[in-house]
């Protein structure tokens, strides 16, 4: 039984990457390298096999794996949260009781999407689901998936162990609506890195996302200066991050965030194909040229990756 309540999964929480080699097999040491690399940067928790993480390239035994890792790896240090969704509800219910057996403290989920699926469609996968696990669930709420609306996301949280969102879309003024209509007990996580602020000044509980793998330190201290009411110093750090994540977007982000973590010395491996990897490339070099240059215009230091350049 998991040791970390619902009401203690705040903070910042990376949607961890997946390790993989060159061949496309789960990298086991490096992805226990960036577990304790994460975990010594001080963050709250690991959000893990989502989409940073590559899920929907990997067969639900993979999945599996990689869970079982990182559960035995983090061995209780942080809540570890499982993204177990997927198209189908008996593949997602079926992972989703896995992961519970495995040891994690919470589980999350995507809406089933493609097709268009009804609100009475979406209510029956995300109760199915609760019925499969007693553990915390996080609704993952995106706008490539489906898009919920406040009145679907109040029924939803009717459901009894269903305890919060995360909410990966810039309308954050939903989350005053989201916390006065269902209450404050139900937790939300800003799934936008780049507006990491406005999710916590509009009432975010935490935060998810996928730079907090290569800049963890940055929005770590992001989460304390607002906890602390330091919003200046907030906005500055927000700042240098959205550099570097406007940047990297261009260039096709979790290639990006692999590099620069392999940068530091963890084998953060490739990313599966269609996507393409950057190591060893001619782009490589490119990039870090560029970053050079970004960090001496926009004084980036602080920034880990970047000061092992």
């Amino acid at each position: 039984m998991s040791k970390f309540e619902h009401k203690n999964l705040n903070g910042v929480m990376p949607a961890m990457i997946t390790s993989f080699n060159k061949d496309e097999s789960i990298n086991k040491e490096g992805l226990r390298k960036i577990i304790n690399h994460l975990i010594a940067e001080k963050v709250s928790g690991l959000y893990v096999t989502g989409s940073t993480g590559e899920t929907f390239l990997m067969s639900p035994e993979e999945k599996k794996k990689v869970i079982d890792i990182i559960v035995e790896e983090v061995n209780g240090r942080v809540p570890v949260i499982a993204h177990v969704g997927s198209i189908g509800t008996k593949i997602t219910a079926d992972l989703a009781d896995y992961a519970t057996k495995a040891g994690v403290d919470g589980l999350s989920a995507l809406p089933p999407f493609y097709y268009n699926f009804t609100n009475e469609e979406i209510f029956n996968y995300y109760s199915d689901i609760a019925k499969s696990s007693h553990l915390p669930i996080i609704i993952y709420n995106i706008d490539r998936a489906n898009l919920m609306d406040i009145e679907t996301l109040k029924k939803l949280a009717a459901i009894e162990n269903i305890k919060g969102v995360k909410y990966t879309a810039a309308t954050h003024f939903n989350f005053e609506v989201i916390k006065k209509d269902i209450g404050n007990d139900f937790k939300i996580y800003n799934g936008m890195d780049q507006m990491a602020i406005s999710g916590l000044i509009s009432g975010a509980d935490g935060l998810i996302g996928s730079f907090y793998n290569l800049m963890p330190e940055i929005f770590v201290q992001i989460y304390e200066n607002m906890k602390k009411g330091n919003i200046s110093e907030a906005k500055k750090l927000q700042t240098k991050a959205n550099i570097i994540i406007l940047y990297a977007v261009k260039k096709a982000g979790y290639s990006f965030i692999k590099m620069g973590l392999n940068w530091m010395g963890l084998d953060s491996g490739y990313v599966r194909r269609p996507f393409t990897s950057f190591i060893g490339k001619e782009i490589e070099k490119e990039i870090k040229k560029d970053l050079k240059d970004l960090s001496l215009e926009n004084d980036l230091s602080g920034i880990k990756f970047l000061d092992a350049l």
